[in-house]
Order: C-alpha cells, then structure tokens, then sequence
C-alpha cells in the first residue's frame, strides 16, 4: 500500500496515522521479520531504521540498539533481504529511515531500486538537508519513493515551504529540539506550529520523538495527522524480548498504546 493510500484511507474513516518505528537487526537479525509482521498487525504504518554508527539524532536507547544491530552484523543489504521477505505479507506501507552515509556507500541507484524491489514506500534520510538533496529527490522520483523530510520547532516558515515542496507521502515534525528518546513536553507549542503548517501544505503531518504514552498519543493525535513512537518499543523490546511470549506481549503493548 502506498503512503498516501494509507493516509486516504484513514481520513474517510476519520482517524489518525499510530506509526512505529525498529531498527533493523535488533534485538537480533533472525528476530527482525517476526518483530516487523507483529507490529504491523497494530500499526498504520512501521518505520524500519537502518543501523549506522553514528547515530547523531537518536538518544541513548535507540543509540544503544543499533550499536547492538551493527555488532549482530546488521547492512543494508541485509536490511532489504528481510523487508523483501516480509514484502505481500502486510498490508501497510514501510518507509526506512537511515543517514546518508550508508545511503552513498551502498550507492543512491541501488538503494533505492533495493527498496523498490523490496517493497518500501518511502526514505528519511535524517541528515541530508534541503539544500543537499537535489540528486537524491532526482533518482527518488524516478524511482516513485516517497521522500520524507523533517519539520522542526525552530524551522522557519519560508524555510518549511521548501521542505513541503520535495516532501512525498507525509512530513515528519519533530516535537522538541534535540535527540530522541521519551520526554514530557507541553503539547501547545508543536500544536501551534502545525496549525500554520497546514496553510502552507496539504500533505499528512506526523509528531515524533519524545512520544511515550498512550495520554501523549491522544494529545498529539489531535492535532496531527499521525503519531510515531520509536524510543519506547524499542525500549519494551529490549525489556522483554527473552520473554516466551515476547510476540504476544509486544503486540498487547502496541495495542495499549493505541488505547
């Protein structure tokens, strides 16, 4: 299912995006797939990090996991042989997200005909900015994945205009400045923002980083058009994942949530 299918069809039934997101390879490879297809049993759509060593946006659990996935072998390439496994077994759209670096050294062209061929929808490439980013939004149009961008609270309006302009499929907007991880955060500030986005773009808008509640997921879901949380399944996977019915209790997690 494409992005914008998913989003389309949410709206008619007047409700908001829940997305999550894991990292590839954690808590370890041969788990990834059954920890993908469980997610997207409850979510609308699963953001899937690919491990990099230099995670500079990411707080300490994320940074932590992925540390973990790098050590348990986690590439690129390995990343879309498990996407391309799960591919036709979910019925909602998978979006990477990733940094440049393994992007160039694994090669524009061939990651994202990967990606085609594997079935995802849609690239973050977190720190690739605006002004860097014509070859990459080039060969992503040819290849119909959807370029996501980042919005930030100190992002100036003109400045916004241009990132929803080569922004596909939704634009993710960062609550707080800083890096991820569960915070408190007052609501009123990313609500504001948003409300002014909304002159300059029609596409979705979806809050993460810092979302850890499910109180906080019904705040933010209404003023948005979808809400991620990254840090706190991560951080439940790495709690429980020895557990038996680890499956079973992430799946209720989700679930809870939601709720």
């Amino acid at each position: 299912m494409r992005i914008r299918d998913k989003f389309e069809q949410l709206k008619k039934k007047n409700k908001k995006a829940f997305i999550g997101y894991v990292p590839f390879g954690f808590p370890k490879i041969k788990y990834t797939k059954d920890i993908i297809l469980t997610l997207a049993a409850g979510l609308d759509l699963i953001e899937v990090g690919i491990p990099f060593s230099d995670p500079l946006a990411d707080g300490p659990l994320i940074q932590r996991a992925t540390s973990l996935a790098l050590d348990e072998g986690a590439t690129v390439k390995e990343t879309f042989k498990c996407l391309g496994q799960v591919k036709g077994k979910i019925k909602i759209p998978l979006v990477v997200m990733t940094y440049y670096n393994p992007v160039l050294r694994f090669g524009m062209e061939k990651f994202l005909q990967s990606m085609k061929e594997s079935g995802v929808g849609g690239l973050m490439i977190v720190d690739l900015p605006l002004e860097e980013s014509k070859e990459y939004i080039k060969a992503a149009r040819r290849f119909d994945i959807d370029t996501v961008f980042f919005i930030t609270p100190t992002t100036s309006l003109e400045r916004a205009k241009k990132i929803a302009a080569i922004s596909r499929g939704f634009i993710y907007y960062i609550s707080i400045t800083g890096i991820t991880g569960p915070k408190d955060f007052s609501c009123a500030p990313p609500a504001s923002h948003i409300r002014r986005l909304r002159k300059i773009t029609k596409l979705p808008i979806c809050v993460g980083f810092g979302i850890h509640t499910s109180k906080q997921v019904r705040q933010v879901g209404s003023f948005s058009d979808g809400v991620i949380v990254g840090s706190r399944i991560v951080k439940f996977i790495e709690e429980n994942w020895r557990d038996k019915n680890f499956l079973g209790r992430l799946k209720a997690y989700i679930e809870s949530l939601k709720a």
